[in-house]
């Protein structure tokens, strides 16, 4: 076998080194991004593994720099580069899978977000319809316990029990007192409830 001109060596080691660089930038400009995931920077975490690709990458090129400064040898250089664009490849696949991670984990928190407002839209539409609900039941046990104590020129007054029908939404009971008329002893009424706490219900007390 004849030696292997030194034209050749050296084309190698130009077109090693430009590949070299490519990927490189290419490997920088992934790492770039910044699809807006959390910056925690507790180990394993995206920011953590961005932080060490970063510090591969820059020593990448630090070896290529000292490779090209330490080899007389050509051929020894080639060798070397050719081993250090297996790694710069290998780095740029490890990156790609960062970003590719980084993106689902974006995408999975803005569904969290989504699935988050619309349970508070929710919670907040059920309780809009529980006031209107208590505002309802509280307002036909005034009124009914209005017109009773009229009719009977009686007293009404809030009293026990109250019903809680949410946090924060109570509707209490009336009792209206009928006074005592002639020979007529007076009576007490309650406006309230029933057990299922949907309609209102007189009972005497």
């Amino acid at each position: 076998m004849g030696v292997e001109p030194q034209t050749v060596v050296v084309s190698e080691i130009v077109r090693l080194r430009v590949s070299i660089d490519r990927v490189a930038a290419a490997t920088e400009s992934t790492l770039a991004a910044r699809p807006g995931a959390p910056e925690d920077d507790d180990p394993g975490s995206p920011v953590a593994e961005k932080k060490e690709l970063r510090r591969q990458l820059a020593a990448l090129r630090e070896r290529v720099a000292l490779a090209e400064d330490e080899h007389e040898d050509p051929r020894a250089l080639r060798a070397e580069l050719a081993t250090l664009l297996f790694f710069a490849k290998t780095l740029q696949a490890d990156a790609d899978g960062w970003r590719s991670t980084l993106e689902g984990r974006v995408k999975e928190l803005e569904r969290q977000r989504i699935a988050a407002r619309r349970e508070r839209e929710r919670l907040a539409a059920e309780r809009e319809k529980l006031v209107r609900r208590r505002d309802a039941l509280q307002l036909e046990i005034v009124q009914t316990a209005a017109r009773m104590a009229q009719r009977d020129c009686g007293e009404c007054r809030r009293t026990v029990p109250v019903f809680t029908l949410g946090e924060g939404l109570t509707v209490c009971s009336v009792s209206v007192f009928r006074p005592r008329k002639g020979v007529r002893f007076g009576k007490h009424w309650l406006v309230t409830l029933n057990r299922v706490r949907d309609d209102v219900v007189v009972r005497p007390q």
